[in-house]
């Protein structure tokens, strides 16, 4: 029998938290846990995981290289890793269609590893649930994360600081800091200082300003 969204269990890594797939995830009921992965975004057996890239961080991990690394670390510490892409077609992008090519040529045939591409984060969330629904209806198979996570460096620290702050997330965190220079700086920043930064406007600088300087209300001791 199929089992319902709400009886697969689905490991999730902390970092996807803001993405609509783990928003559909939620949704359907699916059974979600949650932790801070060195490898994969969404692991559904001891042998399956599944790395998520929208269309422009595919082709972002292109330029630097930095998918081919992803893909040494699944099939190290995963049997049958895949990795789902998810938006607009992969050869209208910024990336010429024949690098495109190559790297998914690479990946699927160097590594083994399958890339599926949806239209939707639904369409990903939902594709994530059957792989959960295949691999759980086997009694043989289980859930668990047998990689080690990777130890954060310097920078990764200090971006996952500025990145808990509201309505920053990762990405306009490593603006933050390449803009400003230190977690200090990001901290000690003036809204003026904060609207010359790409991706940052006069709400969200308000918001960032506010929260960081705002008294924080005491609270009992246990």
């Amino acid at each position: 029998m199929l089992k319902e969204p709400s009886e697969v269990k689905i490991i999730v890594d902390d970092r996807e938290l803001r993405n609509k797939v783990v928003e559909e995830l939620f949704r359907v009921k699916a059974q979600i846990d949650i932790r801070h992965l060195g490898v994969a975004d969404y692991i559904v057996s001891d042998r399956v995981a599944i790395e998520f890239k929208t269309t422009a961080d595919f082709e972002a991990s292109i330029i630097d290289t930095r998918l081919f690394k992803q893909c040494e670390e699944l099939i190290d510490a995963f049997e049958k890793p895949i990795i789902i892409v998810q938006g607009d077609c992969l050869f209208h992008g910024r990336i010429h269609p024949n690098a495109i090519r190559g790297a998914i040529a690479s990946v699927t045939t160097d590594f083994g590893i399958p890339i599926i591409t949806v239209d939707t984060p639904q369409e990903a969330a939902q594709l994530i649930i059957a792989y959960a629904r295949r691999e759980q209806g086997d009694p043989n198979r289980t859930i668990k994360y047998n990689a080690k996570p990777k130890a954060l460096n310097d920078n990764q620290l200090q971006e996952s600081v500025i990145a808990s702050l509201p309505t920053v997330g990762v990405k306009l965190a490593k603006e933050l800091l390449n803009n400003l220079g230190s977690v200090k700086e990001v901290i000690n920043a003036p809204i003026e200082q904060l609207i010359n930064v790409p991706g940052i406007a006069k709400g969200k600088a308000s918001k960032i300003h506010e929260i960081i300087n705002k008294q924080y209300i005491k609270t009992q001791k246990d």
